[in-house]
């Protein structure tokens, strides 16, 4: 406001008066004036809030069109856009059916992940030839032979592994009132009560002996089969329930699959390390381990040092001879005709360790395989359907079968995913409540966790329980995985030469 300088007012009366009316006329003027302003500032401000709210309307707006653009996209190819993975910070296109349900806690479960590797691993030095899809910053191969090798795979446009077999089930048949049958392909939302479905395993092996790997039309499939991307959440109740089961449709183990039958792929990717090898006089192969105190024995007999509960008979002899040998050895002895095959005829067993975090720089095994941890990102230590607790992962184990290996009934102490990329397995599958059918030999025994029982020619008088032992049997194909839960038993025929691959996580 400006401030005006008064005029002295005339002494006389007259002179009074007019002063009196001029100093009303210049209180009513600056009244006018101060409604003046404060219409101004009242104006101002209601302007400011139509403004702001108009601001407001706007960002609602856009919030609910995203959302809606996001509901539609799920709606429409379900996947859930905003998800990211902890690949390198790059985004990743989730399947909606894997992450509908606890979304938030999925979320959380990436993030102390992701907190977990980066407190307690460091970086690994990656190659500028190419960034490999999908890989981990603390583990993997980081060599350019490698990612040359997928730098020039990776764009091509490989044909699909085939799936040759396809097998009926037998009946379930009720021999019991806690068991419920259901279509395998068809699975309930929830476990039945027995699932999964058993029978004798005396009927499983005889109609399919397990020195034959050749199909047999119908088998004793108990275990639900899910597809990848149409059954995730019901596949996750049934893992939650730490039960078993199948997974076909998953377009990573699919790719992976094209990749190691494609020629030449495996030769230049295993290259000429020498990896750990078995070799077996027969077609069976059980599991052993160095007896306490070494070759030398004291007078009864026993490996001198040995502790008070070793259990290795005097008599023992190591079932295998360890070796190593480069892929293409391997493949000289496994891939050979049928004529050239057969139980009492030598075979081998090839076996790939990428070590992970338990070494992210190979420290778990001469030679170690960390490119596993690209070519199988599915098999990554983060949270996934097959990856319950990604800190308790032990690697990633590879085993390459000739046609007829069979490895002996044996359990694992922790939960199993395993993948199959390359030929055909059976497996034989045993709840642990089988355990006193199943004549498990004791802890302190070389070959402790595996049954003491020949499947091939079971001694039914020397083991009579073994006829009372119940299961079911699955084929797995090139493409196809399963979840095998804590200490469930599982017998392995090798249908063909072929590529298996698993990892524990707890």
């Amino acid at each position: 406001m400006i401030h005006r300088r008064a005029i002295n007012p005339p002494t006389s009366s007259t002179g009074t008066q007019g002063s009196t009316r001029y100093i009303l006329s210049q209180q009513a003027s600056h009244r006018r004036r101060r409604k003046a302003i404060r219409r101004q500032i009242h104006n101002f401000f209601e302007s400011k809030q139509e403004a702001l709210a108009a601001l407001v309307q706007l960002i609602s707006f856009l919030i609910i069109g995203s959302c809606g653009v996001v509901l539609f996209t799920k709606l429409l190819f379900g996947v859930n856009v905003l998800s990211s993975s902890m690949n390198n910070g790059s985004p990743r296109m989730y399947h909606h059916s894997m992450w509908s349900m606890n979304d938030d806690n999925v979320h959380q479960k990436f993030k102390n992940n992701q907190e977990r590797i980066a407190t307690l691993f460091d970086r690994l030095p990656s190659s500028n030839v190419y960034d490999i899809p999908n890989a981990m910053p603390h583990i993997g191969d980081k060599s350019d032979e490698y990612a040359l090798l997928r730098k020039q795979v990776d764009p091509m446009t490989l044909p699909d592994i085939q799936q040759p077999y396809e097998f009926e089930t037998m009946v379930m048949q009720h021999s019991n009132s806690d068991q419920v049958s259901y279509d395998i392909y068809d699975c309930p939302d929830t476990p039945t009560m027995g699932y999964p479905f058993e029978w004798h395993i005396k009927d499983i092996i005889e109609n399919w002996p397990p020195d034959d790997p050749n199909p047999r039309p119908k088998i004793f499939n108990g275990l639900c089969v899910f597809d990848f991307e149409k059954d995730h959440a019901k596949a996750m109740r049934y893992r939650n329930a730490e039960l078993p089961f199948v997974v076909v449709n998953d377009p990573e183990i699919k790719a992976a699959a094209n990749r190691w039958n494609s020629p030449n792929y495996m030769e230049r990717m295993l290259g000429d390390v020498k990896h750990r090898t078995e070799y077996s006089e027969s077609n069976h192969f059980m599991y052993w381990t160095s007896p306490r105190g070494g070759k030398k024995k004291n007078r009864g007999g026993k490996p001198r040092g040995a502790m008070k509960n070793d259990k290795t008979p005097i008599d023992w002899k190591q079932p295998t001879k360890p070796m190593r040998m480069p892929y293409a050895e391997w493949l000289e002895h496994a891939n050979v005709t049928d004529l050239e095959l057969g139980p009492n005829k030598p075979h081998w067993y090839y076996r790939l360790i990428g070590c992970g975090e338990t070494g992210p720089e190979g420290q778990c095994d001469k030679g170690s395989s960390e490119y596993l941890f690209d070519e199988l990102p599915f098999f990554q230590p983060k949270p996934s359907l097959y990856i319950v607790e990604p800190e308790k992962q032990k690697g990633i184990h590879c085993r390459f079968g000739m046609k007829g290996v069979i490895a002996e009934n044996h359990f694992d102490g922790s939960r199993n995913a395993i993948a199959v990329l390359g030929g055909e397995r059976r497996y034989i599958l045993a709840h642990p409540n089988q355990c006193e059918n199943l004549a498990i030999l004791p802890k302190g025994h070389p070959s402790a966790r595996h049954s003491e029982v020949d499947w091939s020619d079971p001694d039914y008088e020397k083991f009579p329980k073994f006829k009372e032992a119940k299961g079911n049997e699955v084929v797995l194909q090139a493409g196809d995985a399963m979840y095998l839960p804590t200490n469930w038993f599982h017998y392995i025929i090798s249908m063909s030469m072929n590529f298996q691959c698993n990892t524990r996580s707890g």
